[in-house]
């Protein structure tokens, strides 16, 4: 296996849906103080690099705002099931630490290389499943109103921070919220990543389709082959996947819906949708362990990663490149060619 520059791990669903909450997240400047509401209002690139800990009005969510010196980008990057804001930067390779956030902990090198502010919020959980921390995004429920909160924090990230490109990156349950934001308020966000995160069967519905209009913006999706949490294996062109029960029953109460649509048809109607296009099922390129599906003139793009199971850790593995970043250089890959 190669030596990362962090050293990672790995959670299945299952365990992270299990996982205790402990590991709780905490946040300062570099001098471990949170900056002034006054010096966080004022817009334009930052001189130095900086940790923010900030919230939205009226949102119980706390946020972590890696702030890059001279960035020119932001990346919302939110946490699966069971998960947590220092967690989820751990896992692709942003944060040297799991339990906790600060100064010290965050890879700024990767930041000021690629000119990338991170945006790390904390999701919620309803009261009978405390350990079920989530987002409300037609498979679970956080109890809280996620689709105006991820609004909001465009918002203000645009306003006090003068970043005008944005994408909302997520994985697992944090993939599926990315896709109902696609969906439901596609113009919130610039860009959209999912990772082993597909869109709720909810979109199927005829009552309910995934309709962003002509706000439709571009969109990567990456996922394993063996996701043993979205059960892709030997399903690939299915219409929808069932999620692994076990999954399900660790936090019952959490759960509105286990179905989601399968990555690869919904990659075919989000290619309907952005350009009227269409896409096959053979036309895809291969590379390592890799396939990959590219419409819309590269706004739309699908990685099929063969191996890999739903934790980041093993979808990096596999995607072996002699990187420590692959997941995060694939996403900055993509992004910058939009």
């Amino acid at each position: 296996m190669r030596k990362r520059i962090f050293d990672r791990f790995t959670w299945t669903g299952a365990m992270a849906l299990s996982a205790a909450l402990g590991l709780a997240a905490c946040g300062g400047g570099s001098n471990g103080e949170t900056p002034s509401a006054a010096a966080a209002a004022k817009p334009g690139p930052v001189a130095v690099d900086q940790l923010v800990t900030t919230s939205v009005a009226g949102y119980p969510h706390p946020v972590d705002i890696y702030s890059t010196a001279g960035a020119t980008r932001a990346i919302v990057l939110l946490h699966g099931g069971a998960g947590n804001k220092s967690a989820i930067a751990y896992q692709v390779g942003l944060n040297r630490s799991a339990g906790a956030t600060t100064f010290g902990t965050i890879n700024w090198s990767w930041l000021d290389t690629h000119k990338v502010m991170l945006v790390v919020p904390q999701g919620q959980h309803i009261a009978s499943e405390p350990n079920a921390t989530t987002w409300s995004n037609y498979a679970m429920t956080s109890g809280q109103d996620d689709k105006a909160f991820l609004q909001a924090l465009a918002a203000k990230i645009r306003s006090e921070h003068g970043i005008a490109h944005i994408t909302l990156m997520g994985h697992s349950m944090g993939g599926v919220m990315a896709n109902r934001m696609w969906c439901e308020s596609a113009g919130s966000f610039d860009a959209y990543v999912s990772l082993a995160g597909p869109a709720s069967s909810e979109f199927s519905k005829a009552a309910t389709p995934c309709a962003p209009g002509s706000a439709a913006r571009p969109y990567m999706g990456i996922i394993g082959d063996t996701d043993d949490i979205m059960r892709t294996a030997g399903a690939w062109e299915a219409p929808t996947w069932t999620l692994n029960p076990a999954v399900v029953q660790a936090s019952v109460n959490a759960w509105t819906n286990n179905v989601v649509i399968g990555e690869f048809r919904q990659q075919q109607a989000r290619t309907a949708i952005v350009c009227n296009g269409a896409l096959a099922s053979q036309a895809y390129a291969h590379s390592g362990n890799v396939d990959t599906w590219t419409s819309c003139g590269g706004r739309l793009v699908l990685k099929r990663v063969s191996g890999a199971e739903h934790a980041v850790a093993s979808i990096e593995a596999q995607m072996g490149s002699a990187s420590d970043m692959d997941v995060m250089n694939t996403v900055m890959a993509f992004l910058s060619g939009l």
